[in-house]
C-alpha cells in the first residue's frame, strides 16, 4: 500500500506515519509538507509541497501514484489574511481533489472539523453525520472547513467507485499540542459570563485521533465520521478547572472588544470564534464506534486535564 499524507509533518499527521510505517502492508509513505519531518521512519520519503499550487499537487500525484490519499494541510490557527487561509484550506483541498481524481486515487481520507456544522442556537446536542454542515460567516476558520467539508462531499458523489472518508474531529489536544486552542485557555486571564447557557465542550486527545484514523483506513470505511471522546465538559467546568475567575461582561461588548483585540495583533483568534463559547456544537460519535470499534481511552474531561496538567495550568485543587 502507497501512501501520500499531506500535512504529514504535523502533530497528527507525524504520529499517523509512525503507525503506518509499522506495517507490514505499507510499501512506501510520501511526507508531503512545507517542512520535512523532524523524525524520518522507515518506508517514507519527504516531498516539499504547498497545496495552493495546483501544478505542484498534481505533478506529485501523478508520479508518486499512491493508493491512498490522506489530507492534512490545513491552517488551524487563524490569520489576519482570511483570503490566504481561505488559498490554503479551500483551494488546497481542491487541488488534491482534482489531482486524486486525475491520478486514479482509489482511496481518500480527509480531516474536516465538527467547527464545520457551526456553533448555533438551534443546534441538536449531540450532532450527527446527518447534520448539514453550516459553517459560521465571520469565522473564517468554520466558514472554510465547512466549504471543504462540502468538496469531499462532492468528490464522494462523483466517485461512487472509490473511497472518500470524511473525519470531522472536535478540538483536538495532548501533552504536547500547541495551536491557539490549546493557547485561549493558558492566557484568558478570567472567563467571561454572557448570562447565556453554558454550552457543552468535546476534547480529543491526538492518540485517540490517529488510532480512528488508522481503523477508518484500515477499513476502508467511507462516509462521514464525527471524531469525539466520550462526555462534555462546559466553559464553566473548565474555566473552573484551571482556577479562571468569572467576570459578568455584555455579550455585544465583548464581541467588539475582541474584534478591536484581534485587528491590533493582541488577540490569536478572531471575534467571531466566540459563537463556540455561546452556543452549542458538539458531536454524536456513535457512527465511528459502531462502524470501526473505536473506543476513546480518555474523556473530554480527563483529555481536558491532561492538557492543562502538562502545560502547568491546571488548580492544584483539581
Amino acid at each position: 500500500m502507497r501512501y501520500l499524507i499531506t500535512g504529514g509533518s504535523g502533530y497528527i499527521g507525524s504520529r499517523l506515519v509512525a503507525h503506518l510505517s509499522s506495517r507490514d502492508e505499507t510499501e512506501q509513505i510520501v511526507v508531503a509538507d512545507l517542512r520535512p519531518p523532524r523524525d524520518a521512519k522507515p518506508g517514507t520519503v519527504f516531498r516539499e509541497l504547498d497545496v495552493r499550487d495546483r501544478a505542484a499537487v498534481r505533478a506529485l500525484l501523478e508520479a508518486e501514484r499512491a493508493d491512498c490519499v490522506v489530507h492534512l494541510a490545513f491552517l488551524l490557527n487563524p490569520i489576519r489574511d482570511e483570503a490566504e487561509m481561505y488559498d490554503v484550506d479551500v483551494n488546497g483541498t481542491q487541488n488534491v481533489l482534482e489531482a486524486a481524481s486525475d491520478a486514479g486515487v482509489g482511496q481518500m481520507l480527509v480531516t474536516s472539523s465538527t467547527t464545520a456544522y457551526g456553533a448555533f442556537a438551534d443546534n441538536p446536542v449531540p450532532l450527527t453525520e446527518d447534520h448539514p454542515v453550516r459553517g459560521t460567516p465571520d469565522f473564517s476558520y468554520a466558514r472554510d472547513k465547512a466549504e471543504s467539508d462540502r468538496l469531499c462531499q462532492l468528490w464522494a458523489l462523483e466517485h461512487p467507485e472509490r473511497v472518500m472518508t470524511i473525519v470531522r474531529p472536535c478540538m483536538v489536544f495532548g501533552e504536547e499540542v500547541d495551536n491557539y486552542l490549546v493557547r485561549l485557555w493558558l492566557r484568558n486571564p478570567f472567563r467571561a459570563d454572557f448570562g447565556l447557557p453554558d454550552p457543552p465542550l468535546q476534547f480529543i486527545h491526538v492518540d485517540d485521533v490517529v488510532d480512528a484514523l488508522m481503523r477508518l483506513l484500515e477499513g476502508r470505511h467511507a462516509g462521514a465520521y464525527n471524531l469525539a471522546a466520550d462526555g462534555y465538559v462546559t466553559v464553566g467546568e473548565a474555566s473552573e478547572m484551571i482556577g479562571l475567575k468569572t467576570r459578568r461582561v455584555p455579550y455585544k461588548l465583548y464581541k467588539r472588544l475582541a474584534a478591536a483585540m484581534w485587528k491590533a495583533h493582541v488577540s490569536e483568534a478572531p471575534a467571531g470564534q466566540l459563537e463556540f463559547a455561546i452556543h452549542p456544537w458538539v458531536a454524536s460519535n456513535q457512527k465511528l464506534k459502531d462502524t470501526t470499534g473505536w473506543t476513546p481511552t480518555l474523556t473530554s474531561r480527563e483529555t481536558f486535564e491532561l492538557t492543562m496538567r502538562a502545560k502547568g495550568k491546571l488548580a492544584s485543587a483539581v
